[in-house]
């Protein structure tokens, strides 16, 4: 059943798309996602691999927003797991707050930090948790083993995971007096209440582990979110549970006031991943329409590979449909290929929601020169319109002998192509104004 909680997050709702399937500098799989939406950033945390590096060493990618490139990375040694993040614009620069050694390790091998910090992105740059300062970590009074910080950035708080009598709390400060060096509460501690890591009775094409696993958690207001993932339970079923298809991917929601639980749903955006791993959740507010977000992250298995991931990071809207209709990413110019014009109006694309089905719509012609003879890729999409399922439909072109529709394709890397043409019948332009077909 569909609830709107106080920040207009429905998590049973339609969702959009922020970065697709983007490569990171480093083969593991993404841990915890933030944003810089004033000087344009995404940051994603990945763990370095333990076959070549201490437990504990993480790197920091800081990727474009809107193209998605890798724009640098920082190595950080001794940090953690990355549990969580926050990212914090100062002028120019971003400040990350992320957790840092002493280190936690636990019985299977995985290290977490158990003190949280604040430090200023430095592409190219290492830095060593050791060699902070002290006075430069915090760690929860009471707090047993690892920790994770997320920021609010609509009311300016950052929440503290920790863990404390065998219990999940959460804590929120202000961040300003908190980077000077004052970690005084703002507000009353949630405690995650009882029970709330059993795996729900969902329906699953294989067996889920019993027990949920923590990906990531952000709080916005009087709501606090907690994503986390049911793998498939390959371990007990071991010929009937294939590995490339990870498991199930969960939202919750709570009262910060009641700690009651409000919402739980499954997370069904990006289903089209090859191997689709949740990792991260993250707030921003979206610098173009003012619209809080609740983000989320998947990793994703790199093709060719045989064990690099990327990251794909979706969001949720806030904003109610005017009409009926959200719009999920405006009207964007696509990249055309080589060999491809814009013709009277260039191609252009957009995301829109209606009765909660989300639709990608085109527009525009394009032009050929001197002219497709065969299938071929006749531009890509933005990250923001890149579905993670094979989208198609048949568009008018040039009538040659009676021959005047093509078939064009998305893929889950943008790319738009154009099929049907032949050596003896060319297509020297299509017409996109028709595009308005069902997206995941």
């Amino acid at each position: 059943m569909a609830y709107t909680d106080a920040n207009g997050v429905d998590l049973s709702g339609v969702t959009g798309r922020l970065i697709q399937t983007v490569d990171l500098v480093k083969g593991p799989a993404p841990q915890a996602i933030a944003t810089d939406t004033v000087n344009g950033h995404v940051f994603v945390l990945q763990v370095e691999s333990s076959a070549t590096a201490p437990q504990g060493n993480m790197y920091l990618n800081r990727i474009d927003r809107r193209t998605g490139t890798v724009t640098g990375s920082m190595q950080l040694k001794g940090f953690g797991h990355g549990l969580s993040m926050g990212a914090e614009p100062v002028g120019a620069d971003t400040y990350l707050w992320t957790e840092v050694g002493p280190l936690h390790v636990t019985s299977d091998g995985t290290t977490f930090g158990k003190a949280v910090t604040r430090f200023r992105f430095v592409a190219g740059s290492v830095l060593d948790g050791a060699l902070i300062p002290q006075e430069r970590k915090f760690t929860p009074p009471g707090s047993t083993s690892g920790v994770g910080p997320s920021l609010d950035p609509v009311n300016n708080l950052l929440c503290v995971m920790y863990h404390k009598d065998g219990k999940r709390h959460f804590t929120r400060y202000d961040p300003a007096a908190a980077a000077a060096g004052s970690w005084v509460p703002v507000g009353t501690t949630f405690v995650m209440p009882a029970g709330e890591d059993v795996t729900p009775a969902v329906p699953s094409p294989y067996p889920l582990r019993k027990t949920l696993v923590s990906q990531g958690f952000t709080a916005l207001g009087d709501v606090l979110y907690s994503y986390q993932w049911a793998p498939y339970d390959k371990e007990n079923n071991p010929t009937t549970v294939p590995s490339e298809f990870p498991g199930i991917a969960f939202l919750t929601s709570y009262s910060w006031t009641t700690g009651a639980r409000l919402d739980r749903q499954v997370v069904t955006n990006a289903d089209g991943l090859t191997r689709r791993e949740p990792e991260g959740v993250a707030v921003e507010v979206d610098p173009a329409t003012a619209e809080t977000r609740l983000l989320f992250g998947f990793s994703n298995a790199v093709p060719g590979t045989t064990g690099s991931r990327d990251v794909t990071i979706g969001w949720y809207p806030t904003k109610p449909a005017v009409d009926g209709v959200k719009v999920l990413a405006d009207w964007e110019d696509l990249t055309l290929a080589a060999g491809v014009s814009p013709g009277a109006q260039p191609p252009r694309g957009r995301l829109i929601a209606l009765a909660g089905t989300t639709y990608l719509q085109l527009r525009g012609t394009l032009t050929c020169s001197p002219g497709l003879t065969a299938d071929s890729r006749i531009g890509t999409l933005p990250h923001r319109l890149r579905p993670t399922h094979l989208t198609r439909q048949n568009v008018p072109r040039n009538n040659n002998t009676g021959r005047c529709v093509c078939r064009i394709e998305a893929d889950v890397h943008g790319a738009l192509w154009a099929y049907g043409a032949t050596s003896d019948n060319a297509t020297t332009w299509i017409d996109l104004d028709g595009v308005s077909v069902a997206w995941r």
